[in-house]
């Protein structure tokens, strides 16, 4: 769901709490605090990875990478990731996370008033980490499990927020299998599927991402990693993502090549069509290799995620 934009509410710029500060042996500084959600009437645990250079370079602003954490894990998944922190080093930017529930999956339930969680990144957690932090605008947004799913649906939300957007082991691609498993959590804050199906049309994934094509709106870099082992089967979700990307690149070219086609010069008519094509396509990297759906597989994946970010960073 997309939330309205909204000025900083006045609970979000004030001083922040004292955090908990910690300095990792690489040399980062972990920040632990609790950021206020006026939408949700509570606060949200959160954390920032600052990277080693941080403190010396005061003048110095940093991109911000979300990172989400999968359900009933808590926000330090991210901070505790020793590749990710070493990374930092050569690759600075700043690595912010918060803990959406064990199932609230970065969505605005219907069902709960105090699980907003699209409302609380947007104009909550954003303008707080801006307001205090060195942040210099580029921003990118990564995901595990569930977290994977919040990291697409809050680039569909505002993809021109975005320099780039990357999910580990994705969970609940197949909407339609797995709304009503308990298990999942979604019936809880969003009701039932066949009662409120504009509810979840509005989180899902594939027809979002075919009304962007169809709209001309340029999604950010996607890079899609999955393990083969994966209990949850997000391979197979990850090759259905893949595969609906590869169809909406082709219908991408296909009406560039339309467009193009009015042009009675054959050399403009190839350059407009290869202009067209740039412009709307999807640029994204599909990879699967030996793993499970555990700490161990996204432990070594984190180093890989902060490459792919920092060159989409690089590139804007």
């Amino acid at each position: 769901m997309k939330p309205a934009k909204s000025a900083v509410s006045a609970a979000t710029a004030t001083a922040p709490a004292t955090p908990t500060v910690t300095v990792t042996p690489e040399g980062c500084i972990v920040e632990k605090f609790d950021v206020p959600s006026p939408s949700m009437k509570r606060q949200i645990h959160a954390l920032v990875v600052l990277p080693p250079e941080y403190k010396d370079h005061s003048d110095k602003r940093y991109p911000l990478l979300f990172a989400l954490n999968g359900g009933f894990s808590p926000c330090e998944y991210w901070s505790e990731m020793a590749p990710l922190r070493k990374a930092l080093r050569q690759r600075p930017m700043i690595v912010a996370s918060f803990d959406a529930d064990p199932l609230g999956w970065y969505i605005d339930s219907t069902m709960k008033p105090d699980s907003q969680f699209a409302t609380f990144f947007f104009d909550e957690f954003l303008p707080y980490l801006d307001a205090h932090y060195r942040t210099n605008g580029r921003r990118g947004v990564t995901g595990l499990s569930m977290g994977g799913f919040g990291a697409l649906h809050y680039m569909l939300c505002r993809p021109e927020m975005f320099a780039s957007v990357s999910s580990l082991s994705m969970d609940y691609y197949r909407l339609e299998e797995k709304a009503a498993r308990e298990d999942y959590g979604v019936v809880a804050l969003l009701g039932d599927p066949k009662q409120h199906p504009e509810d979840y049309a509005r989180i899902d994934l594939p027809s979002r991402i075919e009304a962007a094509v169809k709209n001309h709106v340029k999604l950010p870099p996607m890079m899609l990693y999955t393990g083969t082992e994966d209990r949850y089967d997000c391979c197979a979700e990850n090759r259905e993502l893949a595969k609906l990307l590869v169809e909406q690149n082709r219908l991408i070219a296909a009406e560039a090549a339309k467009e193009a086609a009015e042009q009675s010069d054959l050399a403009s008519r190839d350059k407009l069509a290869a202009d067209l094509l740039a412009a709307r396509r999807i640029n994204y990297i599909s990879m699967e290799s030996p793993g499970r759906h555990d700490w161990a597989f996204w432990l070594e994946a984190s180093e890989l995620v902060i490459d792919f970010h920092w060159r989409s960073f690089r590139d804007v």
